[in-house]
């Protein structure tokens, strides 16, 4: 009973002078890059070229320029398109498609029963294997399958950051 009533004194205490201790939970931060980016010399991704999903990647390309503003920009008259955009068409599991060659495209045979939050999510992420980002975890923008996720998460901006300076 002692013991009791002194831990609760010690806690008043603590309280009193607003010191009071609590774990802490470290998250660690997990990277994922790929040995290739899409960006130029100049650290840019510019882009040309059409989709049916062009509003769904005009937001995708503003939600990754909201992180790097101005790094990902659509090709004019001054610039050497980095990126070419388009849509396929192929019963599979594939909602889209980026290469070291310099494309990405949009599967229409899923894109269009997706809802608008998938296919941002899908436009993010295939924008950010165009940066050099490879697949990582649950709950980031760059998760392997395609989820209602298209916030950018602690890992997908240490694995842009860690991707740019590479380059």
């Amino acid at each position: 009973m002692r013991k009791r009533l002194v831990a609760n004194l010690i806690v008043v205490l603590l309280l009193g002078t607003g010191i009071l201790f609590f774990p802490m939970t470290v998250h660690a931060i997990n990277t994922a890059v790929m040995s290739w980016s899409l960006m130029d010399s100049g650290k840019h991704l510019d882009w040309d070229g059409n989709t049916t999903y062009i509003s769904n990647f005009n937001a995708a390309v503003n939600a990754w320029n909201v992180y790097k503003p101005g790094v990902i920009r659509a090709d004019t008259i001054y610039t050497i398109e980095d990126v070419t955009i388009s849509d396929f068409y192929e019963v599979s599991n594939v909602a889209g498609k980026t290469t070291q060659s310099g494309t990405i495209s949009f599967n229409t045979y899923l894109m269009q029963g997706y809802s608008a939050s998938y296919r941002l999510h899908v436009c993010e992420h295939e924008l950010g294997h165009a940066l050099g980002l490879d697949e990582n975890q649950a709950g980031d923008v760059m998760y392997a399958y395609v989820t209602n996720v298209t916030a950018l998460s602690a890992n997908d901006k240490a694995s842009y950051d860690l991707s740019y300076s590479m380059r």
